[in-house]
C-alpha cells in the first residue's frame, strides 16, 4: 500500500506517472477474494490519467493482473483486467454502450461489466470492470496475434515512441514509422496508395467515423489519445483500436451532441486520410452506412436503461438520493444520443461548401450565438449586443459571481494555417479574469483580464483534412466584469 499511496501521476515522456520516483506505475502483489474463491499473487498498479487518476486513498482505479506471478491463473477467463472509477461518467454505462456499438461497426472493443470493490474493508462503491489488452484479447479478433500491440499512453501520437504492450515484431516499431512516412506524403494519390499498404483503411474509416457519430473527443481522431493499434500480420496491415469511452454524448463538455461531422482531426493519420478524395469520400460514407445500420438511437437508449435497471440497486444499496441523481443522469444521457442521432442526420442531408475568402485572404466572421457556463460560484453571463461609436460590440457581463460566457460562431474551412484575429475591451474586472479567442477543441492561450485600451487577439489553428467544420469561440472568464468584442474586428487571415 506504501508504494501505492506514494505514487502520483503526472504527465511523463509515455504519459505515464512520475510520480514515486520514475516513470513506472509501481505494482504491489495482492490476494483477491470474488464471493468464495481467492486468488493470489495478483498484481496491481494505479491506472488513469489526467482526469481519472485518483490516489490510492481516495477512490482509485486499478489494473490487475492475474498470471504475470502466477502463470495460467485467469478470472473468469481473464489474464488482466481493470477496475475503472468512473468518475468522469457519473451513468457507468457509456464505455459498455459504446463498445458493444464498436464491435457492431467491425471494431474490435475489450469487454466490459460491473462490480462492486472494497479494498483492505474499505468499500469503494461501483465500479466498471474492462477486459485487460493482451493476447486473449487478440486471440478472439485476430488469427495471427504475434505483431506488437502498442499503447497510445497519454496524448501521443503515431511519431512518438509508443509502448509495445506484447508482440514479436521486435522495438524498432517499423510499422508505425512506415504507417507515419506514408500519411506524411504530399501527393494525395501516392499517399492514398501508400496508407491502403500498411493501414487497414476499411476499419480506420470506421473508427474515426465512429468516434465523431459518439461524440468521442478523448479518442484518436479527434485528441490522439485513448487508443491502441495492432500490427496484423495475416494482412500485413495496422489496425486502431478505441479505448477510454468514459467520456461520449458530450461529457466533458469538448465536443456537443450537436458538434459537427467533419470535426478537425488533430490525429495526424486521421487527417492525412480525410484530406485524400478517397479517403474523404470513405470517411463519410461509412458515416452514412454506419448511421443507418448501427447508430440506432431507440435500440441505444433501450440498451442504456436496461443496464441501468441492472446496476440501480446497487447503486440504491449506497443511498436512495445517489440512486435518485443516477436515474437523471441516465435520462440525461439517454437524450444527448437522441440529440446527437438527429444532429447527425442533419447534417449528412444538409452538407455545406467550405466560406469563400477574399482577394485579400481575410473573411469577416458573422452569425454569433450566446452560450453561458456558470461555475460554482453561481455567476450567470449577461449578453448584449450593443453599438458604440459605430462600432458594433458582442458585451458579456458577470455580476453576481465566478462564470464563464462566450460568443460563438460555426464555419468550414479547407485545410490550411488560419489566424482567427479581433480586438476586445474589458472593464470593471478585480480578482481572476481572463478573455480571448479560440476554436472549439483546442487549448485556450487566454489574456489576464485587466482594465486597459482595446487589447489585439490572435489565435493560431491549422485545419488537417478535407472540408471541417470549425467552430470559433470569443469567450471570457470571471467573477466580475464585462467585456466587448469588437464585432467587426473579428476575422479569418488564411495563412
Amino acid at each position: 500500500m506504501v508504494k501505492l499511496r506514494n505514487y502520483f501521476w503526472s504527465r511523463g515522456r509515455r504519459g505515464e506517472g512520475e510520480g514515486g520516483g520514475g516513470g513506472e506505475r509501481p505494482e504491489v502483489s495482492a490476494t483477491i477474494r470474488e464471493g468464495g474463491v481467492v486468488y493470489t499473487n495478483v498484481m496491481v498498479h494505479s491506472k488513469g490519467s489526467a482526469g481519472s487518476f485518483r490516489s490510492i486513498d481516495d477512490k482509485p482505479a486499478l489494473t490487475l493482473n492475474f498470471s504475470k506471478r502466477a502463470p495460467g491463473q485467469r478470472f473468469h477467463g481473464f489474464n488482466k483486467i481493470s477496475l475503472n472509477n468512473s468518475v468522469q461518467d457519473p451513468t457507468y454505462v457509456s464505455e459498455e454502450v459504446c463498445r458493444e456499438i464498436f464491435a457492431a461497426a467491425g471494431i474490435p472493443a475489450p469487454r466490459t461489466d460491473h462490480a462492486t470493490v472494497i479494498l483492505n474493508d474499505r468499500d469503494l462503491g461501483l465500479y466498471v470492470v474492462v477486459e485487460g489488452w493482451g493476447k486473449p484479447f487478440l486471440r478472439r479478433h485476430f488469427k495471427d496475434v504475434r505483431g506488437n500491440l502498442y499503447d497510445s499512453g497519454f496524448l501521443h501520437d503515431l511519431d512518438s515512441e509508443l509502448e509495445i504492450n506484447s508482440g514479436e515484431d521486435g522495438d524498432g516499431r517499423e510499422e508505425l514509422k512506415r504507417l507515419v512516412a506514408a500519411a506524411s506524403d504530399p501527393d494525395p494519390t501516392s499517399r492514398w496508395k501508400r496508407l491502403n499498404a500498411i493501414l487497414d483503411v476499411d476499419r480506420f474509416a470506421s473508427l474515426i467515423a465512429m468516434e465523431v457519430m459518439l461524440c468521442h473527443w478523448d479518442g484518436y481522431a479527434l485528441n490522439r489519445n485513448n487508443y491502441r493499434v495492432f500490427h496484423d500480420r495475416t494482412t500485413g496491415r495496422l489496425v486502431f483500436l478505441p479505448h477510454g469511452l468514459d467520456q461520449t454524448f458530450g461529457t466533458g463538455g469538448r465536443m456537443s451532441p450537436t458538434g459537427p461531422i467533419e470535426p478537425n482531426m488533430r490525429g495526424y493519420i486521421a487527417g492525412a486520410f480525410v484530406s485524400v478524395p478517397e479517403g474523404h469520400r470513405l470517411y463519410l460514407d461509412r458515416m452514412v452506412q454506419l448511421r443507418t445500420n448501427v447508430f440506432h438511437e431507440d435500440r441505444m437508449t433501450h440498451r442504456v436503461h436496461e443496464l441501468a435497471r441492472k446496476i440501480r440497486p446497487t447503486i440504491a444499496a449506497y443511498g436512495a438520493d445517489l440512486a435518485t441523481e443516477h436515474d437523471a443522469q441516465i435520462a440525461d444521457f439517454c437524450e444527448r444520443i437522441l440529440a446527437r442521432a438527429t444532429s447527425i442526420s442533419e447534417q449528412l442531408t444538409t452538407p455545406h461548401e467550405p466560406v469563400e475568402f477574399g482577394s485579400d485572404g481575410t473573411f469577416a466572421v458573422t452569425g454569433w450565438k450566446t452560450r453561458a457556463n456558470p461555475q460554482g460560484g453561481g455567476g450567470v453571463p449577461i449578453f448584449e449586443r450593443s453599438e458604440v461609436d459605430g462600432a458594433a460590440l458582442l458585451r458579456i457581463q458577470l455580476t453576481n459571481g465566478p462564470g464563464t460566457g462566450s460568443w460563438r460562431t460555426r464555419v468550414r474551412l479547407g485545410a490550411g494555417r488560419y489566424h482567427f484575429e479581433g480586438r476586445a475591451k474589458t472593464s470593471g474586472v478585480t480578482g481572476k479574469g481572463s478573455f480571448g479567442l479560440r476554436i472549439s477543441g483546442d487549448r485556450r492561450r487566454y489574456v489576464k483580464g485587466i482594465d486597459e485600451d482595446w487589447t489585439p487577439l490572435d489565435f493560431a489553428f491549422q485545419v488537417n483534412g478535407g472540408t471541417t467544420e470549425i467552430e470559433l469561440i470569443c469567450e471570457f472568464e470571471s467573477e466580475v466584469g464585462a467585456i466587448a468584442f469588437d464585432e467587426g474586428s473579428l476575422r479569418l487571415v488564411k495563412k
